[in-house]
């Protein structure tokens, strides 16, 4: 198949260049997360097109965080913007960039760039790259806000800090940034009557992203991250230099942190799962596979008696294998 774009073809229509912003966005996502993008084909064909736009939007700049993934462009002219934001930004987080982050102002100016283009979509002004093409259509069709996504950049920084949580307060608010957000964007596309919807979605988003944190913890220590709330783990005689010892796994203090821990988990899960008969019929098995998925990782930890460290928290090969079928066992959440 002979590329659109090829030298000596006429300027691709508007038409074929959306098409191919939600084949890019597509490509992103499959390629992200195969478990994620396997329930994202339940969905009928405009919804799914326009999660997986979001999915490729929340991908990419978890990825510029991270360090695994920056545009390919020459943003220098974002440079002082970026070094003013850093400023502004290590006063009101009272803390200084992640020692290691030796391309903090690069992930800086390429944030800065995915705000700028936001804000031009938002504007009705012209994009060019395939997720932000893909995103103005998205907003166009569904009732997506903008400051959501504006909002997880805004999480997302908070990782490039050596941000601490000390409550489960100070938690509950980095993961309503970085996951919540984006449980109120995906309802609209997904759709609802009641507006309970969006309030059940929060706590979805909270629900996931704790989950998240207990699945993804040595891989967030060895990037000198800690969500855990360092006040509570102190109320059990844990510190930090405990957390990277390696050794915690078996002590009682770390099982009854952990207790304590999946109570909190399990009350916003409570709550989380209100949303899914909230949702329009079409929409509603792609998100429950999804919260399925999420059990199921919840269930390990459980199984495990807390043991995070041993090895990172995964589904079953049998659980997988149900996912992958499109089957949904209610779990055995008991700890």
């Amino acid at each position: 198949m002979v590329s659109i774009f090829q030298l000596g073809q006429e300027k691709p229509s508007a038409a074929d260049r959306l098409d191919n912003a939600y084949m890019e966005c597509e490509m992103i996502a499959r390629n992200a997360s195969s478990s994620f993008f396997r329930s994202f084909r339940h969905l009928p064909i405009h919804k799914r097109k326009a999660v997986n736009s979001l999915y490729a939007f929340c991908r990419r700049v978890d990825d510029i965080v991270d360090g695994d993934w920056l545009p390919d462009k020459d943003l220098s002219h974002l440079n002082e913007q970026a070094e003013n934001r850093s400023i502004q930004l290590s006063i009101d987080k009272q803390s200084e960039p992640l020692n290691d982050d030796v391309n903090h102002i690069k992930k800086l100016r390429s944030l800065l760039w995915y705000r700028i283009n936001l804000d031009k979509i938002e504007h009705g002004e012209t994009v060019n790259e395939p997720i932000f093409i893909a995103l103005s259509d998205v907003i166009n069709k569904f009732p997506v806000e903008l400051d959501h996504l504006r909002e997880l950049i805004s999480g997302m920084e908070d990782d490039l800090y050596c941000a601490k949580y000390q409550r489960f307060e100070d938690l509950r608010r980095y993961c309503y940034r970085v996951a919540s957000t984006v449980g109120l964007c995906l309802v609209e596309i997904y759709g609802y009557s009641d507006p309970n919807a969006r309030r059940h979605a929060v706590e979805m988003g909270i629900y996931l992203q704790m989950v998240n944190v207990l699945r993804d913890i040595q891989e967030d220590l060895s990037r000198n991250r800690i969500y855990l709330p360092t006040d509570e783990l102190m109320k059990f005689g844990i510190t930090e230099a405990d957390l990277k010892s390696g050794k915690l796994s078996s002590s009682v203090g770390w099982q009854e942190f952990m207790r304590h821990y999946l109570d909190h988990v399990m009350a916003h899960r409570k709550n989380a799962v209100g949303l899914l008969p909230l949702l329009d019929k079409d929409a509603r098995y792609s998100p429950s596979l999804m919260c399925a998925a999420y059990d199921a990782i919840l269930e390990e930890a459980m199984k495990r008696n807390g043991d995070v460290f041993t090895r990172r928290l995964s589904m079953s090969f049998y659980r997988k294998l149900q996912f992958a079928l499109g089957i949904i066992r209610k779990p055995r959440l008991n700890f």
